[in-house]
């Protein structure tokens, strides 16, 4: 006898592979490029996270070590895990790896998602987006709190869909303990639970006496059993000193929430001042965080939503009701970093994958229709590569260093701008020790003794370091605060030689980046593509500098 396999059988099979590879592209895309900082805690989040989950006993209260501790504890815990497992590794290497293991399996969850509300063809083409996204990209070389929250999420929000309601809530609890903000989700797993139909609970007849009102207690009740209290249990487990001392546990989290309203001024949100509530964060997600034509699309496809509201799916309603809740929570407030809306972003995709097999249906001929899928892929891919780019070469704040050591002589004056991370970094050719360094104040308010400090640096160092644009870049959005330093910058960009260090997104000999300098209106002595080290450079809108500084900003050294 021979075996029969059916057209379905061979199917099934092909999405399995197909399934399958793109897991595999998705973990070649993300695990390579794990020391893409040389070593040196480029970033100072995740550099923050390491020191206080290396110095915390596993489930230790990390408030001990450091008492404004900002983020859940749960991404604490399992780095901590990590070093325990490992004792021998370097805990930021081990975090990198980690987090890309987890940017793969938010592949996975977006796909899985996406095949729940749009079919096999439908998730897989979201699970592509995702996957090829040049922010995830990014984001999963860094081990901050923000990829294990997105992955919890949009985990919770799947499961509520599967109509298992405790799993969702466990994981709500989860997500929480990462970024306390992510409370949001709660919403669309509460319209999911409510909106459930209900088997073997015929509807009742309508009753002019019965009042409607009586319906909330047993709502309430079921949001209770099925959703708040496990969430509850599973971040208490996972937060313990949130209840234990929560006057210190909480303390963190407060100070970041008005931070993040504009109530507490931190040189590092000054970037954000004159930017638009959910318009910044929207042009970011487009220029750089998904790609234009996606984040598009996901528009369009939010838009059409809420047009087509009665004829979408109940699961179509839950999923356009997270996507907005989302991005309305996370996008007004008046700091805006692009990482904040990274839970949104498997939504986005799944969004505009909708709104493109949509579209499929208006479009007559077969190639208009795959120039529009090509149209909205494409660019996100390209990106995607881009960023991949930098991660084939040094940092630039290596690159930086090893010119100094082998150019500078022992005892040189080196000025270096404070609330940016201090170069030359330590290197087997050479200790910063061996420099006279002074500190700029360039985010002080304005001051004689400021200017004077200043005016000592531009006349007496020997290099004046600029490591990124995070100095310039922020100061520039508030002229009339900072008149004296910015023309400070101006003067020592015209009167000084300037030597780049970059490593630009690329494609092939082209470079892909904003300008910081004409973008805080400098001069530019070095074109942008001298500064990117590239033949050519294509300038970009105005980028958040989270998708610069951490890992491809451009070290400006002015020599005297």
């Amino acid at each position: 006898m021979t075996a029969s396999h059916s057209p379905t059988d061979a199917r099934t099979a092909a999405s399995r592979w197909l399934w399958l590879a793109l897991l595999l592209l998705a973990a070649a895309l993300r695990l390579p490029g794990a020391d893409w900082d040389g070593g040196i805690a480029a970033h100072p989040d995740e550099r923050f996270l390491v020191d206080t989950a290396v110095a915390t006993p596993l489930l230790g209260d990390p408030t001990v070590a450091a008492p404004d501790f900002p983020y859940g504890h749960l991404p604490l815990y399992l780095l901590r895990l990590l070093v325990l497992a490992a004792p021998g590794a370097d805990p930021l290497y081990a975090g990198h790896l980690f987090s890309a293991l987890l940017g793969v399996l938010l592949v996975a969850a977006t796909g899985a998602l996406g095949k729940r509300l749009l079919g096999e063809r439908g998730g897989l083409w979201a699970a592509v987006l995702v996957a090829g996204s040049p922010f995830l990209l990014q984001s999963a070389r860094f081990y901050t709190v923000d990829i294990p929250a997105a992955l919890a999420a949009t985990l919770a929000l799947l499961f509520a869909l599967r109509r298992r309601s405790t799993a969702a809530a466990i994981l709500w609890g989860l997500a929480v303990a990462c970024k306390v903000s992510l409370v949001v989700g709660g919403l669309p797993l509460a319209f999911a639970l409510l909106n459930r139909p209900q088997a073997h609970s015929p509807a009742p007849a309508p009753s002019l006496g019965a009042p409607r009102v009586a319906v909330v207690p047993k709502a309430l009740l079921r949001l209770t059993l099925f959703l708040f209290l496990p969430a509850l249990l599973s971040f208490a487990l996972v937060s313990p000193w949130a209840w234990l001392r929560p006057l210190a546990a909480w303390r963190g989290p407060w100070i970041q929430s008005l931070m993040v309203a504009g109530r507490l001024d931190f040189p590092y949100t000054r970037q954000y001042a004159g930017t638009s509530p959910f318009l910044y964060p929207l042009l970011q997600l487009g220029w750089w965080g998904l790609g234009p034509t996606a984040t598009l699309a996901g528009f369009a496809g939010l838009l059409a939503g809420a047009w087509r509201w009665r004829r979408l799916s109940p699961d179509l309603r839950v999923a356009w009701s997270a996507a907005v809740v989302g991005f309305v929570m996370l996008a007004g407030w008046y700091v805006k970093f692009p990482r904040y809306l990274l839970p949104v972003y498997p939504l986005w995709a799944i969004w505009g994958i909708w709104f493109l097999a949509r579209l499929d249906g208006h479009l007559g001929r077969r190639l208009v229709r795959a120039a529009a899928w090509v149209g909205v892929l494409l660019p996100t891919l390209l990106l995607g590569i881009a960023q991949l780019s930098i991660y084939t070469q040094p940092h630039p704040w290596v690159l930086a260093s090893r010119w100094i050591y082998a150019q500078v002589p022992e005892q040189g004056r080196l000025a270096v701008e404070h609330w940016d991370h201090p170069l030359p970094v330590p290197l087997p050719e050479g200790d910063p020790a061996r420099y006279g360094q002074l500190s700029l104040p360039v985010m002080d308010e304005e001051s004689p003794e400021k200017l004077a400090q200043l005016e000592a640096a531009l006349q007496d160092s020997d290099v004046i370091i600029l490591a990124s644009a995070r100095g310039y870049g922020a100061l520039a959005r508030q002229p009339d605060r900072y008149p004296v330093t910015l023309e400070w910058y101006a003067r020592l960009l015209q009167e000084r030689t300037l030597l780049a260090f970059g490593r630009c997104p690329r494609l092939g000999p082209l470079a892909l980046s904003d300008d910081p300098l004409l973008d805080a209106g400098l001069p530019a002595p070095l074109s942008l593509a001298e500064r990117c080290g590239t033949p050519w450079a294509l300038r970009l809108p105005h980028l958040d500098e989270s998708f610069r500084v951490y890992d491809a900003p451009v070290a400006l050294l002015a020599l005297r």
